[in-house]
């Protein structure tokens, strides 16, 4: 008898706004395994284009949720690692992951710290020593442009996405496979993604005006969710960039606000086609 595989995803929760757990959770569910959620916080929105918002800082509450999974000796296939308030937390993960991940489990890492050449409020050296520390051990890392120079030690603009760096020494950091996101080529935009002992790959997709949150996100995740189908990392790159690809043309289609994240919810039948 088939046993279904439990992926654990690591994140924040917004109610409003499409990002973080609203779009991850819907997507890798197309993976076909059992979705388990730690929220590291909680948001009455996400934080950009709604003002100040009300927020709630988990770390007690995951000390005391992994505690009782402890307990009841939980462990998952995969583990996916997305946003953390604070440094405290991603020790909190590094600490659990022996007993929550099984012995041969994936990590997948998606080191969220900023984006637009810029570290976000809560990312300090800190955080960024854990995400490179995490790195060393993931199956797969999802940085973008700006997370992918804070992890090297590469110096920002503020406002200015920093140039690709050679994708070879992101593998160098450790990870088994490497997925950049944000890499720009004229009017396209797409990623580019290494794996040990394979040439560099990249492929684009048409560029649309605007920046949408949680568009990372959901670039992460339907990799995920692809590559738990047995997908090839090149395989999972493409079926990632046309649901994306769909997405923003829903929205553009809506003239859905930015503010509001990508209407992706219309996509996910054709990506799910693409991954039965």
């Amino acid at each position: 008898m088939k046993t279904q595989a439990r992926l654990l995803v690591v994140t924040d929760v917004a109610g409003v706004g499409r990002c973080s757990a609203l779009v991850v959770l819907p997507v890798l569910a197309l993976s076909g395994d059992s979705i388990a959620l730690l929220p590291t916080a909680y948001f009455s929105t996400h934080t950009g284009g709604f003002g100040p918002v009300h927020r709630l800082d988990m770390t007690q509450d995951m000390q005391g949720t992994i505690a009782h999974w402890q307990r009841l000796g939980l462990q998952f296939d995969a583990v996916y690692l997305s946003y953390v308030a604070n440094a405290r937390q991603l020790q909190i993960i590094q600490d659990a992951l022996p007993t929550l991940l099984r012995k041969d489990g994936t990590l997948y890492v998606d080191p969220v710290m900023g984006d637009h050449g810029r570290p976000y409020a809560f990312c300090g050296q800190d955080l960024v020593s854990a995400f490179a520390q995490l790195c060393k051990q993931a199956d797969v890392i999802f940085p973008n442009r700006t997370e992918a120079a804070l992890l090297l030690g590469l110096p920002l603009t503020d406002g200015v996405e920093p140039a690709p760096p050679d994708i070879r020494s992101l593998r160098a950091l450790g990870a088994k496979h490497v997925v950049l996101s944000g890499v720009a080529r004229g009017d396209e935009l797409g990623v580019m993604a290494v794996s040990a002992h394979q040439a560099p790959y990249s492929s684009f997709r048409k560029r649309f005006a605007g920046s949408y949150p949680g568009t990372g996100d959901l670039l992460a995740a339907s990799l995920i969710a692809a590559l738990r189908k047995g997908n090839t990392l090149q395989a999972a790159c493409e079926a990632a960039l046309d649901f994306l690809q769909a997405a923003l043309e829903n929205t553009a289609r809506y003239q859905s606000e930015p503010r509001f994240g990508l209407a992706f919810e219309e996509a996910l039948p054709g990506l799910n086609d693409v991954l039965s």
